[in-house]
């Protein structure tokens, strides 16, 4: 009986053990599987996130391409040349004139994958903690960049455009527009004597201060979005 008894112990101790090793097996397989598919996914977050960087990347060229058009015209009425040589305030046009006194850019790249991953609480099956830092300080860096453009923006509209309303007749402007207008009756505008006025000067000075400030975080920026982005074809590389 003492035998029988010892013997089916270690026969249910046996199985027990199987069992457990069966498990523990499956457990594995398990793990191992959703790792495959927590990588696959990974992947496929990654590229998401390579291309909209590129898209970035397009936008910000185009951006740092129009502030460096901004800060050439701005020199010119001022009377420097590209390499800072005075030139001729009597030689700048209309077309000239409106485009420095007018235009500002105010875009930013746009990280709309970055986001959507945030809000769905999916940027944690990035498991390279480097690339999720350098996301969180390129969005620090844009909204930076965002408060720079804001503060242009408002001197702008509070400051610049008061020229457009008080010290020019900006109807001639609107020849640049509207092709087939008249404007042959139209006070011809003095630039030359217009851009002799200190305060008219200081304006356009500080309009030119604050465009170069934005074009060279622009430029930081596009330094942020370049690393970050090989760092994904990096790790991209290693997972593939």
């Amino acid at each position: 009986m003492d035998n029988k008894t010892s013997r089916y112990l270690k026969y249910a101790i046996g199985e027990i053990i199987l069992v457990v090793i069966g498990i523990l097996i499956a457990l594995q397989l398990n793990n191992l599987n959703d790792d495959r598919k927590n990588i696959a996914e990974e992947i496929i977050i990654l590229n998401n996130l390579k291309d909209n960087l590129q898209s970035a990347l397009d936008q910000s060229k185009d951006q740092i391409f129009t502030e460096n058009g901004n800060v050439a015209r701005l020199k010119g009425v001022l009377g420097w040349s590209e390499d800072g040589s005075r030139i001729n305030l009597d030689t700048i046009s209309d077309i000239t004139f409106s485009k420095a006194l007018w235009n500002i850019g105010q875009g930013r790249p746009i990280l709309n994958t970055y986001t959507n991953l945030k809000n769905s609480n999916k940027i944690g099956l990035i498991r390279n903690q480097e690339i999720t830092e350098k996301f969180t300080l390129l969005e620090r860096s844009l909204e930076e960049l965002k408060g720079m453009l804001d503060d242009r923006l408002i001197v702008h509209q509070t400051r610049i455009d008061d020229i457009a309303e008080n010290d020019i007749n900006f109807v001639r402007f609107l020849k640049l527009e509207l092709k087939e207008i008249d404007i042959s009756q139209e006070p011809i505008n003095d630039y030359d004597a217009l851009l002799k006025l200190q305060r008219i000067r200081n304006l356009m000075a500080i309009k030119l201060r604050m465009t170069m400030d934005v074009l060279e975080d622009r430029e930081a920026l596009h330094k942020e979005i370049t690393d970050l982005k090989n760092l994904i074809e990096k790790e991209l590389n290693r997972l593939n």
